[in-house]
């Protein structure tokens, strides 16, 4: 139930959001000096459940929950399946409409504050675009903007550009966002990568997902082998952010896991990261859903 697979796609008839114009932060892959490394926000608890410093609206663990009867374009996020935050829409991609469109609250009629979507309407989907409306930051927290400060928010949509990449068997996510809090903003470069390792394990371990990779910093331990290496730390030395996967458990309507970790979990990226991680996520795990819910069906 609640399989977007069975949602009836091919026929939008809800009215669209209003046109925005768009600003591309993310389209070109620079070079930066290395990251600071991360501090935990003063006064932050590290048992607490929500980030510090990015309006305490995003919890640190996000799950999505299917609808548990009846045919639905929307899911939930939230820590819980009983305590939803956000509304996720869903569309097929053969519509004007994208993807995902993440609301500001748990009802499919809050504004919509981030969209993903392929390029191209009858594009691969192997680029992907992510968009962060202008109603995003007066959102999350009224009269602030994602960096903390009391500016107007911007009227136009930011683009972040995500392309998948493949290397021999491994294949890879890059994209950049603006990070940071109040005046100290900059742009960094970050990458999903296919993971077993522990950090994936720990969301559940029957399953392969993804970890984000901070492609600019030093982690906080030692990386290398698996065996050995510090946790949340990639064999290349990066520091781990976030991470998702698909859930595995007997469960009928949950169906995705995601955690935003060190720097990621402190909240000193910022909101605009946070709505980037979490969106191209949902991105990458949308499509690999809709692919194996089309490969059931055709060996049915």
């Amino acid at each position: 139930m609640g399989n977007p697979a069975e949602a009836g796609f091919t026929t939008d008839s809800e009215v669209a959001p209003p046109p925005y114009s768009t600003v591309d932060t993310g389209a070109q892959r620079v070079t930066y000096p290395p990251a600071p490394s991360y501090e935990a926000v003063p006064g932050a608890s590290s048992s607490a459940s929500s980030i510090a410093g990015v309006n305490k609206r995003f919890p640190q663990s996000i799950n999505a929950y299917f609808q548990k009867a009846g045919f639905s374009k929307t899911f939930h996020l939230g820590e819980h399946a009983d305590q939803p935050l956000f509304a996720v829409t869903m569309h097929s991609g053969l519509t004007s409409k994208p993807l995902l469109e993440l609301h500001s609250g748990p009802k499919d009629s809050d504004p919509i504050i981030a969209t993903a979507n392929n390029e191209k309407r009858w594009s691969s989907g192997r680029t992907t675009v992510v968009q962060i409306l202008p109603t995003a930051f007066s959102s999350l927290g009224v009269g602030e903007s994602s960096s903390g400060s009391s500016t107007a928010p911007s009227q136009e949509a930011e683009k972040i550009i995500m392309k998948q990449t493949n290397l021999l068997k491994n294949v890879t996510y890059p994209f950049s966002v603006e990070v940071g809090l109040g005046k100290d903003l900059r742009v960094e470069n970050f990458e999903w990568r296919g993971s077993r390792g522990g950090e994936v394990q720990d969301l559940d371990k029957y399953t392969r997902g993804y970890k984000l990779v901070r492609l600019g910093s030093v982690g906080t331990g030692q990386g290398g082998e698996r065996s050995t290496r510090a946790a949340n730390v990639t064999s290349d030395g990066k520091e781990v952010v976030a991470v998702f996967a698909q859930n595995t458990s007997w469960s009928m309507n949950k169906v995705f896991k995601f955690q935003f970790l060190e720097s990621g979990a402190t909240g000193v990226l910022g909101d605009r990261f946070a709505l980037a991680a979490l969106m191209s996520a949902l991105k990458i795990w949308y499509i690999e859903y809709l692919a194996k819910q089309a490969n059931a069906g055709a060996g049915a």
